[in-house]
């Protein structure tokens, strides 16, 4: 059932003077409860660095695959060396930073005025835009899609532009529409599926594929990351019958249903929820299979306020920062798409 609420003057100063209440105090707690989730799993998973300029760049390199390296006695060094001076595998990646803002609007009566819960609106405005304004990054870095740009509006490239490993949910009803895949060294390297109405249940053998897919190409994830409804969809396959998962009772008698850590054949994934990943037009399609050392967010300018001065009887202010994301190992990350029914 929803809360009630009340126009200005509470429910007394609404009932009239015929209510014989009008001189009863109101008991208003001098508090503002925020009831919406301010976390943000991924960028808090990750770790920070700096960039200097709008293009962040950085490069990788690979080893020679395995092969026969036997050779004859007394064999020239330019012939044991001559295959370095072919090796095409130093790449260089990049990333466009994106600048974020929120701009707070306060007039002068409203910072005058005596308010529960609030010293100063301004103050209290500020702090919670910042907030907004992380977890409108948290979104661009899992939920948006977005390739690097940078021209026009620059847009960095978010943890879908960077997976190299994908897996496409074949369980659907009807083709799913897989992204489109690029070269590694590309601005980018997924684009969005068009068709997001043929969805299908997450299953343990899409981990398992994306898990190996990952161990073949040099990498190893520790992180599954995926929307509230996908992951109990997780837990959900995890705990059916002939997975070999049993729900634990502890010596309490508290039982045990969700799966936090799974132990696949190529390592141990930890399985955590992002409340985000269920927001917006690509919401529920994709799981992200990672490991956060490859990951950093580089900023160019950090989180600040910009004072901008009076307009008339408001002040206005304005939060700042500009950033990108660095992935040094797209080969070493990967993703499950089409997932969400």
């Amino acid at each position: 059932m929803a809360g009630r609420t009340f126009q200005t003057g509470g429910p007394k100063a609404a009932a009239g003077t015929n209510a014989g209440n009008v001189s009863e105090r109101e008991d208003l707690a001098n508090f503002i409860s925020m009831i919406s989730r301010d976390e943000t799993p991924f960028l808090s998973s990750i770790g920070k660095t700096k960039a200097t300029a709008v293009l962040h760049e950085w490069q990788t390199d690979e080893l020679a695959t395995p092969a026969s390296g036997a050779v004859g006695e007394g064999v020239s060094y330019s012939t044991v060396s001559s295959a370095q001076t072919a090796e095409p595998f130093r790449t260089r990646l990049g990333n466009y930073t994106q600048i974020n803002s929120k701009t707070v609007t306060v007039t002068g009566t409203k910072r005058a005025v005596d308010q529960a819960g609030v010293a100063d609106e301004y103050a209290y405005q500020l702090k919670k835009r910042g907030t907004e304004l992380r977890r409108d990054v948290e979104f661009d870095l899992v939920s948006s899609w977005n390739d690097s740009n940078g021209s026009g509006t620059r847009t960095f490239g978010g943890y879908q532009a960077w997976a190299n490993n994908v897996v496409v949910n074949a369980g659907a009803s009807g083709a799913y529409t897989a992204p489109t895949t690029k070269g590694v060294g590309d601005a980018g390297v997924i684009t969005r599926g068009t068709s997001d109405a043929n969805l299908g249940s997450l299953e343990l053998s899409h981990v398992d594929q994306v898990m190996q897919t990952i161990y073949q190409n040099g990498g190893k994830a520790t992180k599954l990351m995926a929307s509230p409804s996908v992951r109990r969809q997780f837990s959900a396959k995890a705990q059916a019958a002939g997975s070999n998962v049993r729900r634990n009772i502890d010596e309490s008698g508290k039982l045990r249903q969700s799966v936090e850590i799974y132990e696949s054949d190529f390592g141990d994934l930890m399985v955590v929820p992002n409340y985000i990943m269920g927001l917006g037009t690509a919401a529920d399609t994709s799981v992200l299979v990672y490991d956060p050392m490859w990951f950093n967010y580089a900023s160019l300018r950090p989180l600040q306020e910009v004072d901008l001065g009076q307009l008339g009887d408001s002040i206005i202010g304005q939060l700042i920062e500009e950033g990108t994301l660095e992935c040094r190992n797209p080969k070493g990350c990967g993703m499950i798409v089409g997932t969400g029914a």
